[in-house]
């Protein structure tokens, strides 16, 4: 099955990576409780590289994760197998981030710093580092409990809220240290209200 090799292959990898996880892990905490931390490690070259390795690592990760406890799982994903399901998850979590990358070439404004600008876009990495170790951890601890699979996904659809609540707080801090309200309001929905909708309604419409 092909959950088992990318799971494996994931596993390899982020053991791999280990040493660079823990090497910044105290800034990635620190960007949660501080929006100016976000722009400290954007400045930071070597931090802001390992962060983005690793965020290119964990993505697998995340979509075995979304598959294996059905967090995205529309109506035409019903009666699929397991390996089309789960490579549908994979193309549809990657067709998202192209929806990202291009909403941020599109949109950027140039009177809008380009530094302060890729610190906002670009610290949904971090954040997504912390929503995927969090998911990976607490699915693997409520499922050695024998949690049924409606309370663990419950519970990751909570953390995963709770943590883009806080990046879109965060995101926003940087555009307003930057800019006036009307143009941070409208760059988070330009960058994020318009592509998170489309993969929301994508959920609800098919």
């Amino acid at each position: 099955m092909w959950f088992d090799s990318l799971a494996l292959i994931s596993l390899i990898i982020i053991v791999a990576l280990m040493r660079r996880l823990v090497n910044i892990f105290p800034s990635l905490v620190a960007c949660m409780i501080r929006w100016k931390e976000n722009i400290n490690l954007q400045l930071s070259m070597k931090t802001r590289t390992d962060r983005d390795i690793l965020s290119y690592a964990l993505f697998i990760p995340f979509c075995l994760v979304a598959f294996r406890f059905r967090m995205y799982c529309p109506g035409f994903m019903i009666g699929m197998t397991d390996d089309t399901r789960l490579w549908a998850t994979i193309g549809i979590a990657t067709a998202y981030v192209f929806l990202r990358i291009a909403c941020k070439m599109l949109f950027h404004m140039k009177a809008t710093s380009r530094s302060a600008y890729s610190a906002a876009t670009d610290s949904i990495r971090t954040y997504f580092i912390i929503l995927t170790l969090l998911l990976v951890v607490t699915s693997g601890i409520l499922s050695v409990f024998d949690m049924p699979l409606s309370h663990i996904r419950t519970a990751m659809f909570w953390i995963s809220g709770t943590i883009y609540t806080l990046f879109l707080l965060r995101k926003t801090q940087i555009f307003l240290s930057y800019c006036n309200f009307f143009v941070s309001f409208l760059y988070l929905c330009a960058l994020e209200i318009l592509p998170t909708g489309v993969l929301i309604a994508s959920a609800v419409i098919f």
